[in-house]
Formats: C-alpha cells, structure tokens, sequence
C-alpha cells in the first residue's frame, strides 16, 4: 500500500481549491487510474490537480499543507492486495503495529437491546494478535452497523478501513491482505 498526495491550487475547473486529497493504491498507475476515474482531466492526458507527490516527496511539501487535513481519502480496489470475494473471515496484516487482524461478519448475538435502540441492526467482529511465538490475542471489537453487513460491503475487504479506524483511530495504516 503507498499514499499520493494530490493537490489542487484555485483555479475553479479543480474538484477542490487549495488543498489536497490522498489517494492510497498499490502503484502510482493505480492512484492515478483512480484519481482519473472520479475527476476525469480536463485537458487530454493532464491530471485534474496542481501536482502530485509520492510519501517521500510529501514529507518535504506537507509543511504547507499541515494545518489541512485531506478534502478526501481515495482507496483503490488493490491497495491492501487482492480482495477476496465474499464475506468469509479476511486476516489482514498490519507492519506497523506489528499485528495480524482477523475480520469477521458478526453473528449478531452480541447486539444489545440499546444498540438496537441506537438503529444498530448488525456488526464486525475483529481480533488483534501480536506477531510474537504464541500470537497472543491482544485486542479486540466490533464496528457496529446500521445497515446489514451484506448491504453495507461488497465484501468482507472493503470493511478493513472502518476496523482499521476502530481498531487504531485512523484508517490510514498500512496494512495487506494474507492469502
């Protein structure tokens, strides 16, 4: 998984003005396929921003972005690797915190009469494991639904960024799907 950072000046054709959005991919031909795909160029073969930047030439330009979060946040269909199909269990490995991620569709047992009452109809089970000898589970939640898991994803994989912000406080870790 790699970010690009695509930013945008003040001229009025831009989907934005002066700020920036991040794209999260496998590839910068994927960022761009996808930044193309939702803001198409306006003139032939010229992305439809000011500039881009891999990570590495982000950390020398975010300086002018840092009181700015991102206008948005574009996932690509590859960026954590293959998605497989369906709503089977997904393990995903997470280098930074050094953890593997177990997903799971709930089985709705665990919904309380007040999370009915809050509009929750279902949910997503994970656990953490730290990679160590005995892969201990250290952690672990649900992300709690107001649509049937089924209706809300395509797939288990397109549900990694809400366990990845509920599990971490931010979707924005690197992670990778395991086979």
């Amino acid at each position: 998984m790699e970010k690009y950072y695509f930013t945008f000046g003040s001229w009025e054709k831009f989907p934005y003005k002066n700020t920036y959005l991040v794209v999260v991919a496998s590839s910068f031909d994927d960022a761009t396929a996808a930044f193309r795909e939702k803001y198409p160029d306006i003139h032939e073969n010229c992305l439809n921003c000011s500039f881009w930047y891999n990570e590495e030439q982000w950390e020398k330009t975010r300086v002018l972005y840092e009181d700015k979060s991102p206008a948005e946040v574009i996932f690509t269909e590859t960026c954590f690797g293959k998605k497989p199909e369906g709503y089977g269990d997904l393990f995903i490995f997470v280098p930074e915190m050094k953890q593997i991620v177990r997903i799971a569709e709930g089985t709705g047992d665990n919904l309380l009469p007040e999370d009915q009452d809050q509009g929750y109809v279902d949910y997503i089970y994970y656990e953490q494991y730290e990679l160590s000898q005995d892969m201990p589970e250290v952690d672990g939640g649900q992300v709690m639904l107001e649509k049937m898991v089924r209706d809300q994803y395509r797939c288990m994989a397109d549900s990694i960024q809400d366990v990845l912000s509920m599990a971490y406080g931010s979707y924005m870790y690197d992670c990778m799907i395991l086979a």
